[in-house]
């Protein structure tokens, strides 16, 4: 198997079950910094285009969780995750999962010497407050990375280059065993000094002033296009000839453009399109000039 079937291979394991999420999201490394992009669950045959395209001159990620909007914080991360993790940075990383029961689905050897990367595909959805639980047994029982726990990891992929240490990432193992977390976790240890995310309740916060507009009303607003059946208008953001920024329903949603990767609510496309900063007070002046402009 060449390394576009693994690629595709992993990405079909790790998102093929998803309900409800809505993006993959990929980061790479450029001379200045991380950069980020967004790309439709729905077309992972895009996905692994994008990632192979990229992976030719960066070192490009993933996130293990998908998005169910276009963002790359923890809040962002879909609330029905199927996977679990652990990142091994030893030189006996693999005799190291030999004895785990159940094995991992999928293991990669993701770079220097002995780094492997490992996940196991669960049978039912769990929040993502516990996949970093379970994430943080398997760490402190393996002795995997502490650091590498959380529901918004990104991690690298199979098939793409890690230039700190020039080798291929590798696709070792792979199947399509699920499991349970009772199977898997249920006998080990969390972490000294564990302590559990506080859940969130349900009620969502108030929306007011421009963030509780539809965004039909504010991208007909801002960009002079009319919204129309299809839902999508020509992105102010870059060159768009063929329409590719989708307007959702509900502000929650917002927008994303699937030509640039960019998304968000009204607040980051008037950003975008008049060149604006979202930090501090220029969000505070951001948000005046919005309301000026969609409220008055």
């Amino acid at each position: 198997m060449g390394d576009d079937a693994h690629l595709a291979r992993y990405l079909a394991l790790l998102f093929g079950a998803a309900r409800t999420a809505t993006f993959v999201e990929l980061r790479w490394r450029t001379g200045t910094g991380m950069r980020q992009r967004f790309l439709p669950l729905a077309d992972l045959a895009a996905v692994a285009r994008e990632i192979a395209a990229l992976g030719t001159t960066h070192d490009v990620y993933v996130g293990v969780l998908p998005r169910w909007r276009a963002g790359g914080r923890r809040a962002d991360v879909v609330g029905d995750g199927r996977t679990v993790w652990v990142d091994l940075d030893r030189p006996d990383a693999l005799r190291m999962l030999e004895p785990v029961d159940p094995p991992a689905a999928v293991i990669c050897a993701s770079g220097g010497r002995g780094h492997v990367h490992a996940y196991w595909r669960l049978r039912r959805a769990v929040p993502p407050r516990v996949v970093e639980r379970a994430n943080g047994r398997l760490a402190w029982a393996l002795g995997g990375d502490l650091r590498a726990t959380d529901a918004a990891r990104i991690l690298r992929l199979p098939g793409t280059v890690s230039r700190k240490h020039d080798t291929t990432v590798e696709l070792l193992h792979h199947s399509d065993q699920t499991t349970s977390l009772g199977e898997l976790v249920g006998g080990l240890l969390d972490p000294p000094g564990w302590t559990p995310t506080p859940r969130r309740t349900r009620r969502r916060p108030a929306v007011a002033g421009v963030l509780a507009i539809a965004p039909q009303v504010y991208v007909e607003r801002l960009t002079g296009q009319r919204v129309g059946r299809s839902r999508k208008v020509r992105c102010p953001l870059h060159e768009d000839a063929t329409p590719s920024l989708h307007v959702y329903p509900d502000a929650e949603r917002g927008w994303f453009c699937f030509g640039c990767g960019r998304g968000g609510t009204v607040i980051d496309l008037a950003a975008g399109m008049w060149g604006r900063d979202t930090s501090g007070r220029a969000f505070a002046a951001l948000r005046a000039d919005l309301d000026a402009v969609l409220l008055s």
